[in-house]
């Protein structure tokens, strides 16, 4: 199940549910003892992404829902997360913008909503790759989407043509904040690639397996 559009698992080349943010310019490798990531001055632990691994494998057994056959990716896609959310408040601060409490909750309401109720915001959560100490932030991450495009492209028309230009602009923006900050990524998850904005798990086998 996708929450508003968008799954946690199917991030790789973008943010999150509105604009599709793709090919993300920036750099990677990291070794610090307990981080993740960096961005920036900003570190990203490993405690942090793996409260989030584990909060999300909780949701799913508490659910009964079958197993996930992506497990394997989901400290990898979490890092992820948590990466590009922090290129994208940094992109929305240096264009001044700001969300409120209110957006996030109008956001909030908004999925709830659609999904039919509370009761089934859980299960939509785990299902989605969503940690529910994560949620508030990924709301964040729409509102700062929506008004990075909204500024950044005023003249956009409704629809699918507008969507497109507005995600171009939040694409830029993003851009532009990776290339002011040095991302660097733990070996233990992957590399970064530059050129799709993506964790890319090592290959451990030598090239023997194919997929």
């Amino acid at each position: 199940m996708k929450i508003f559009g968008w799954s946690r698992r199917g991030r790789a080349s973008g943010i999150v549910s509105v604009f599709a943010l793709m090919a993300l310019g920036l750099s990677a490798c990291s070794s610090s003892v307990g981080v993740a990531a960096t961005v920036g001055d900003q570190k990203i632990t490993i405690d942090q992404v793996q409260a989030s691994v584990n909060s999300i494998n909780a949701a799913r057994k508490a659910a009964a829902l079958p197993p996930d056959p992506k497990a394997a990716d989901l400290p990898r896609n979490q890092l992820r997360f948590l990466l590009l959310s922090a290129l994208l408040k940094e992109a929305a601060t240096k264009k001044g913008i700001k969300i409120s409490q209110s957006d996030i909750d109008a956001r909030r309401k908004a999925i709830v909503d659609q999904l039919g109720g509370e009761s089934k915001l859980p299960n939509a959560l785990a299902n989605a790759g969503i940690a529910q100490g994560d949620f508030a932030l990924y709301l964040r991450d729409v509102a700062f989407e929506e008004k990075i495009g909204a500024d950044a492209a005023p003249g956009a028309p409704g629809g699918a043509a507008g969507d497109q230009q507005r995600g171009a602009a939040v694409q830029a923006s993003v851009l532009e904040a990776g290339r002011r900050s040095k991302v660097s990524v733990n070996p233990r998850y992957g590399t970064w690639d530059a050129s799709k904005a993506n964790i890319v798990a090592v290959d451990t086998t030598g090239g023997t397996v194919k997929k």
